[in-house]
């Protein structure tokens, strides 16, 4: 696991570091630690570094410490530790307020505290923790390729706790339209996208660490993917689990929504890539239906479950074709909207108040549209078998993308 700030500000040897401004930063990443007094040198700053400033070359220029900071931000370090009391009493409110609005993590140290034990201390514990979880470096991503046999997994983690291995479980976690989540923060740039991906990951490793359970987890484009051990001996529950998941990730990352996606529980080691086709058959699902802002369990994707087993895309290109893809045909030639209109109609179980009220549409024309609609497909839509032959060309539809 990476070295972040809620990690570091919990460590007995830094009780006195105080975090002032820029709270949504909490889960960037710390790689190292320098000393830097003047904004000229901003630019020997690298990604990820955490800044100690003492104040002495700039405690009376309001510009220079601006441009610091700002400097800082464009380099995309880590933060910045300002020892108070002597140069500075507090950190000003414009550096503040400059912090907040870029969620960059600003604290304060008192003047008492030995700077080079602080350096050590963090740099101790980077050091410690990289040794620690240099083992399970790419270790998920081996065992779903199968790189990894039962008896290398339980010897790289035999020394985090787990004396057995009775069950396992994959959870995918990830960020809606993402594409679209990043337009509406103006996130463009190659290295902030990342930096970005990366903050989620930590966020969530983060929301499911404890004593108990270390995550052993992967980024895998938007999502996060982690493994759960011996869930059942951790007394975990599950939907509050996922819940603080979500309420973490909402609580740091402004307007995202998550999709949650949970494999089933298996016993056999070997079952650990299963787990993960079912999650990741699961994602495909709530992402196909358009949902947001949901958790799915693979025991919960119905029909989907049949579909997703079928590879021969070609027979379902042909069902689709002759079902909802008439429909589709027609829409697109007349400028209507009959396909969405029969979906919701099946959706309501042929109920025309229900469907009129979820279409916003007058009863009696709701049974115009129906009507039309029966003489476009030549069917009885008040015959259960071919609702339900509709239905699953939508659900086709759906998971294919078509």
């Amino acid at each position: 696991m990476e070295v972040t700030f809620d990690q570091l500000i919990n460590l007995p040897e830094l009780k006195d570091l105080k975090l002032v401004s820029g709270n949504k930063g909490i889960f960037r990443r710390v790689k190292w630690v320098h000393i830097m007094e003047t904004p000229d040198i901003v630019s020997y700053a690298k990604s990820d570094e955490l800044i100690i400033l003492t104040g002495v070359a700039i405690f009376d220029n309001r510009n220079g410490f601006i441009e610091l900071i700002n400097g800082l931000i464009k380099k995309h370090a880590a933060g910045l530790i300002v020892n108070v009391g002597k140069y500075f009493s507090r950190v000003p409110d414009y550096i503040k307020r400059i912090s907040d609005e870029n969620d960059f993590p600003v604290f304060e140290i008192p003047w008492k505290i030995s700077l080079s034990e602080v350096t050590k201390v963090i740099c101790n514990h980077i050091v410690k923790l990289y040794l620690e979880k240099l083992p399970y470096e790419n270790l998920l991503k081996n065992i779903i390729s199968d790189k990894v046999n039962y008896e290398d997994f339980t010897k790289r983690l035999s020394d985090s706790g787990y004396a057995s291995f009775k069950s396992f479980r994959i959870i995918i976690v990830s960020i809606d339209r993402f594409q679209e989540y990043l337009s509406s923060k103006n996130v463009k740039d190659e290295q902030s996208i990342l930096h970005m991906k990366s903050s989620f990951l930590r966020c969530v490793n983060s929301s499911i660490w404890d004593a108990k359970f270390q995550p052993i987890s992967l980024l895998e484009n938007e999502s996060v993917v982690f493994l759960m051990i011996n869930e059942k001996d951790k007394l975990i529950n599950l939907e509050k689990l996922l819940e603080g998941i979500r309420e973490n990730g909402k609580k740091n990352f402004l307007d995202i929504n998550l999709s949650i996606a949970v494999g089933s529980a298996y016993t056999e080691f070997s079952e650990i890539k299963t787990t993960y086709l079912e999650a990741l058959k699961t994602l495909k699902v709530i992402k196909s239906e358009g949902s947001n802002d949901k958790n799915m369990f693979y025991s919960d994707i119905g029909a989907y479950k049949l579909l997703s087993e079928i590879k021969n895309v070609t027979l379902l290109k042909e069902y689709y074709d002759e079902t909802v893809g008439i429909l589709e045909q027609y829409d697109a030639q007349n400028d209507t909207d009959f396909t969405h209109i029969f979906y919701v109609f099946i959706e309501k179980n042929g109920n025309y108040i229900q469907t009129s009220k979820k279409l916003y549409l007058h009863r009696n024309t709701l049974m115009y549209k129906i009507n039309k609609i029966q003489e476009i497909l030549k069917k009885d839509l008040t015959d259960t078998k071919v609702k339900f032959e509709f239905y699953l060309g939508y659900l086709i539809k759906n998971f294919n993308n078509f």
